[in-house]
């Protein structure tokens, strides 16, 4: 009876040795390919992200491929931002037309911009690191090819907003006439669509402090 009692407990440890040692190598190799899972999953995330960026280039791309004198509504040009440092704007519109007339002002004008499609968009510019002197969004986002949660342009502030140390000033660009209502969202300043080189002048100054402008009547 004592060799039976003796043999059980010699069984008992064994299998317990061996359910311990597997548990161990299954504990590991769960580890492991949750470490290859959360590696393809950042593999995928950069992937997302690198193709996104060149998608925002080559929108930023098309928009300026038809030259200046093209974008542009108004062809009057009066003028011309001087300084030591050029301001840098990023413009949020899907608008192809829209977005064209705008950037062709501001490039006229002298100012460096970028362009991109979406609120999102311009939220990953200034996440990355991007300094811009303002921001320029349009009121909606509806039309965007790619189709997103922000779709308004207040939505779009409250998100810049959650960004540590943003402080950077922005203009809603819409064709709503109540600056009031937009004022009251957080935006420092707002401007009636389309806009013009007039616009400019009574805005800009008001944001950007320190900009300073040159007359230059065209010959």
């Amino acid at each position: 009876m004592e060799f039976v009692v003796v043999g059980l407990v010699v069984f008992i440890i064994i299998c317990f040795c061996y359910i311990s040692e597997y548990g161990e190598k299954t504990k590991t190799k769960i580890e492991e390919l949750n470490k290859e899972i959360e590696r393809l999953n950042k593999e995928v995330k950069l992937r997302d992200i690198y193709k996104r960026e060149l998608e925002r280039i080559e929108f930023d791309k098309e928009i300026k491929s038809v030259g200046i004198e093209n974008m542009t509504i108004s062809k009057e040009h009066k003028y011309k931002v001087v300084g030591k440092k050029i301001p840098k704007i990023l413009i949020g519109d899907y608008n192809p037309s829209s977005v064209r007339n705008t950037c062709g002002v501001l490039m006229r004008m002298g100012f460096d911009v970028d362009v991109v499609e979406t609120a999102e968009d311009v939220i990953e510019k200034v996440k990355s690191f991007m300094h811009y002197d303002l921001i320029i969004s349009n009121n909606e986002y509806y039309g965007s090819k790619h189709k997103s949660k922000i779709t308004s342009s207040h939505q779009l502030l409250d998100g810049l907003k959650e960004i540590e140390d943003f402080d950077t000033p922005v203009i809603v660009l819409t064709v709503s006439n109540d600056r009031e209502k937009f004022l009251s969202y957080g935006f420092n300043e707002h401007i009636q669509k389309v806009l013009d080189e007039e616009k400019v002048m009574q805005v800009f100054p008001k944001v950007l402090k320190k900009l300073k402008f040159e007359t230059i009547e065209k010959q």
